[in-house]
């Protein structure tokens, strides 16, 4: 690993390279500068004995697996052991101490969230395994296991218990509120397009600026590899880094995002996900404004552009193109449907209107 950053300080582990121009600090991962509880975390010997002291067994042997690892900010392991599975998240210090605040918060108000086991040393906290299965996987099986697919309402219920002091916290910036970096990230990602993009972008933003929301309580990164569910509820919410302060729209826009790419993804695996996006779509619009819905929609699978392999990257900004041109029919308060957001021949979604500001406000320019 290598960072050009101030940040990442020189210590064991940590080779400096230095050409007079500019300086760059390389490591092997457990050495990770910002991430001094990796080392620790990534010793199996280390583990067993934090799971021996809450109780999880003896010190006997483990199995560990990086779930993920983004240097210098975060790092998750998975560790399985005759006891169970839990997992060991490494951050720096400081975001560790927040995180752990959350969820305390969280356990102590009564809302499904893995459990805090252990705090074993600055910058580790192991945490429960998540009960239930991902509602990716529910919404995989729609058509074969109907029941296991929790109903949208039973989605906003979970975002419901948030604790009013979840409003105390630090706001954290939501996927549409960083639309500008986003946006750049995928005109780098789609260059014969980037045009197309960063002209979506600017439609998006302005639209943006003219649906004002109230601050309630929200998660932040709130869409299906996320949500865990058990027959049809909700059962625990991991990766609560980003709870605070934010707009209900921006929860629900995150799961409809997510959601209508997955189709583009694994085409079979995901069949169904059409109608399951459908339903949600219609439920969460009698809950928040359907113009800022379907814009916040648009802006989150804009950000999912970058990082996509060519194919997905292209489908992507078709579908979050098609979430714009849908938002122009709701300027008006009108609610009508969005057909076959993600399918692949997908039915054309404007329709003509009156007021030609208003379908040129987010209409793709011809040409």
């Amino acid at each position: 690993m290598a960072s050009t950053s101030p940040a990442a300080t020189g210590g064991e582990g940590v080779a400096l390279l230095d050409d007079g121009v500019r300086q760059v600090r390389m490591w092997r991962r457990p050495f990770d500068p910002l991430l001094p509880g990796l080392r620790s975390a990534s010793d199996p010997e280390v583990v067993s004995s934090w799971l021996a002291a809450i109780g999880l067994g003896s010190a006997g042997a483990v199995t560990m697996r990086t779930v993920s690892y983004r240097p210098t900010r975060r790092a998750v392991l998975r560790v399985e052991s005759a006891a169970g599975t839990v997992f060991v998240k490494v951050l720096p210090e400081r975001k560790s101490a927040d995180l752990i605040a959350r969820h305390q918060l969280l356990e102590s108000a009564g809302v499904p969230v893995p459990r805090v086991l252990a705090t074993p040393v600055p910058g580790v906290c192991v945490l429960s395994a998540a009960r239930g299965s991902p509602l990716a996987q529910a919404i995989a099986g729609a058509d074969t296991h109907p029941e296991n697919l929790p109903e949208p309402a039973e989605l906003v219920r979970w975002l419901d218990l948030l604790p009013e002091q979840t409003l105390t916290l630090p706001r954290r910036p939501s996927w549409s509120d960083r639309l500008d970096f986003h946006t750049a990230a995928a005109a780098a990602a789609l260059p014969e397009q980037a045009d197309e993009v960063v002209d979506l972008g600017a439609r998006l933003a302005e639209a943006l600026t003219a649906v004002p929301e109230e601050e309630v309580p929200t998660h932040g990164d709130y869409y299906e590899a996320n949500v865990f569910t058990s027959g049809g509820a909700v059962s625990d919410v991991i990766d609560i880094d980003s709870l605070g302060p934010g707009r209900r729209s921006d929860d629900l826009a995150t799961m409809l995002g997510h959601v209508a790419v997955l189709p583009d993804l694994a085409p079979r695996v995901y069949a169904h996900t059409p109608e399951v996006l459908q339903r949600m779509r219609q439920d969460f619009e009698t809950r928040v404004g359907a113009h800022a819905l379907r814009v916040r929609t648009a802006a989150v699978v804009l950000s999912l552009i970058a990082g996509a392999t060519p194919e997905q990257a292209r489908a992507r900004l078709r579908i979050a193109t098609q979430w714009a041109h849908a938002s122009v029919r709701t300027r008006r308060g009108a609610n009508s449907n969005l057909r076959d957001l993600s399918s692949a021949s997908p039915v054309p979604l404007m329709h003509a209107t009156d007021d030609e500001a208003i379908a040129n406000s987010l209409e793709q320019k011809d040409g």
